[in-house]
């Protein structure tokens, strides 16, 4: 059991690294379109906000994967098809229809843990590219340009 743990604390870890790379390259891009394209970002918050979004999601996909591929290979589920849909709903909402046997219980339990942590992350990330869109004090970027509003 404490080698599942150890194995576990090892996918937090790498679903944290994958969620902070995604968040340092997607905030850099968002600060490079600030100073070069905030006419854009001005325009069109809500197409910024959806792409956003679904860039956020992204780094998700990946750790649900990442885990399906650990009960896989550790032979927890029959299928990759099983493990995937294992990890995605132990990830977002909790326990589903599939349940792991006692030895497994605690390794799932960090997963639902994991999931908190990078959707809310996720959340966070979200609400500050919102905040900067929607609630800007320069008037030069509002969107018309007229600072009297």
């Amino acid at each position: 059991m404490i080698l599942r743990l150890a194995i576990a604390g090892g996918l937090i870890a790498a679903t944290v690294a994958i969620q902070a790379f995604f968040m340092s390259a997607g905030l850099r891009g968002f600060r490079q379109m600030e100073k070069d394209r905030a006419d854009f970002l001005g325009r069109y918050p809500t197409l910024v906000t959806v792409a956003w979004v679904i860039y956020l999601i992204i780094p998700i996909l990946f750790d649900v994967c990442l885990w399906a591929a650990f009960y896989y290979l550790a032979q927890t589920l029959p299928s990759f098809e099983d493990a995937l849909y294992f990890s995605t709903v132990t990830t977002t909402v909790g326990y589903g229809d599939i349940v792991f046997d006692r030895d497994w219980r605690q390794v799932a339990t960090l997963e639902a843990i994991n999931g908190w942590i990078i959707f809310g992350w996720a959340t966070a990330l979200m609400m500050a590219v919102i905040q900067r869109l929607y609630f800007r004090t320069d008037p030069r970027a509002m969107d018309d340009g007229d600072p009297k509003g």
